[in-house]
């Protein structure tokens, strides 16, 4: 049976309804897509909490009320929300470039330190010089525990994925040297430091939350993270990311590329660890890290690698941990379940923003893979002229 000019043009006409040509359709139909997959993973949360005996609505209720319940909880939020976001911007940064870097967890750590050495140095020094130069020294100490991996990635293409990931339990098993040895705090029972001199503390936003002034540097970050997507440079890296062959007949640097957006991912991962250690927390325990860097690689995937998406991922992210908690503490739920339902919500914005993640790591793997490939040739024609020489 073959099918007719009519019956061919309005199988034409139909598939034109259902595409999205106009920019309100675009936003309809992903504003509807992501509530579709959020209200699905909630649905299978509220399965989960009913299957253990706990009540989903009442559940869910102290999750919105310990993110955005009164001020202390918007405070929580937007300060748990603050590292997330800086993290995630250097992670969106090498992501461009075709880099996957997961060793913020070690960098943070590194600028937490790094925080901690410039407070000490800098304690009888005015808090306008003392702040910023222990944001400073917070920066530097994290770019300096990714030197090492950035280096053996640009030249001797080792993974970055492994080498970052070690670094990470070097920098955990430092800490927990000097958390149980020279930096502890005399009478501390639990490993912990000093707590930071005043001068290098950031101040609170807001009166009796956990806001502080360190949320402002976040703003400024994005900013310049948006600046830095439409310059020439940031078009250097995402055609490097996209296109690593094309990139260097173009005389784009592979090296300096990677080299770079790796160094700016720590600088970036120790800016958290000193919002952590100077803004937060005010002091430096074993766990200051958390898992901010890890969310931190998980926020720059759902927000695309884009600056306001991954302002709201940060949001997110920090809203379900800030309520997670009160969750736990008001309902008894326990932190496993706690974290499962967190989880699940993420995995409902993962799951609308598969096809952009997608992307994102296929543009990775392509680098590595183009890269790699581009090593193997110059050994094999160095093989080769020697056997001709």
């Amino acid at each position: 049976m073959s099918t007719t000019a009519p019956d061919a043009a309005g199988m034409d006409h139909g598939a034109e309804a259902l595409r999205a040509d106009t920019p309100f359709e675009r936003a309809t139909i992903g504003l509807g897509t992501s509530l579709l997959a959020v209200v699905a993973a909630l649905g299978l949360g509220a399965v989960i909490l009913a299957g253990s005996g706990e009540n989903p609505l009442t559940a869910y209720g102290a999750i919105l009320v310990g993110s955005f319940g009164d001020w202390f909880a918007i405070g929580e939020t937007l300060a748990r929300a603050a590292p997330l976001a800086v993290v995630g911007v250097g992670a969106a940064v090498a992501l461009r470039a075709g880099v996957i870097t997961i060793g913020a967890q070690g960098q943070l750590i590194a600028g937490s330190l790094g925080a901690l050495c410039a407070g000490f140095v800098l304690q009888d020094a005015p808090a306008v010089a003392a702040v910023p130069l222990a944001a400073v020294a917070g920066a530097l100490f994290g770019m300096a525990w990714v030197l090492i991996p950035a280096l053996l990635r640009a030249h001797l293409n080792v993974n970055e994925i492994l080498s970052t990931l070690l670094f990470n339990e070097f920098a955990f098993l430092l800490l927990a040297y000097l958390l149980n040895n020279p930096l502890k705090e005399p009478k501390a029972i639990t490993p912990k430091s000093e707590p930071l001199p005043d001068s290098v503390v950031l101040g609170d936003l807001v009166a009796s939350t956990r806001l502080h002034a360190g949320v402002l540097a976040v703003v400024v970050i994005v900013a310049l993270f948006a600046l830095w997507t439409r310059s020439t440079m940031g078009y250097r890296y995402d055609l490097f990311g996209e296109n690593p062959r094309l990139a260097h007949s173009l005389g784009i640097g592979g090296r300096r590329v990677v080299l770079n957006s790796l160094l700016i991912s720590g600088a970036l991962a120790g800016l958290a660890g000193w919002l952590q250690a100077a803004g937060l927390l005010q002091r430096l325990f074993v766990d200051i890290a958390e898992e901010i860097g890890f969310f931190g690689l998980v926020v720059a995937m759902l927000g695309g690698a884009r600056p306001l998406g991954i302002l709201a991922a940060a949001l997110l992210v920090g809203a379900l941990q800030a309520g997670g908690l009160h969750m736990q503490a008001t309902e008894g739920i326990p932190a496993s379940l706690s974290d499962v339902i967190q989880a699940l919500i993420l995995l409902g914005f993962a799951v609308r923003y598969a096809p952009q993640i997608a992307a994102i790591g296929r543009r990775a793997v392509r680098s590595l893979t183009d890269t790699f490939g581009a090593a193997a040739g110059w050994g094999r024609a160095r093989g080769g002229a020697g056997g001709e020489a």
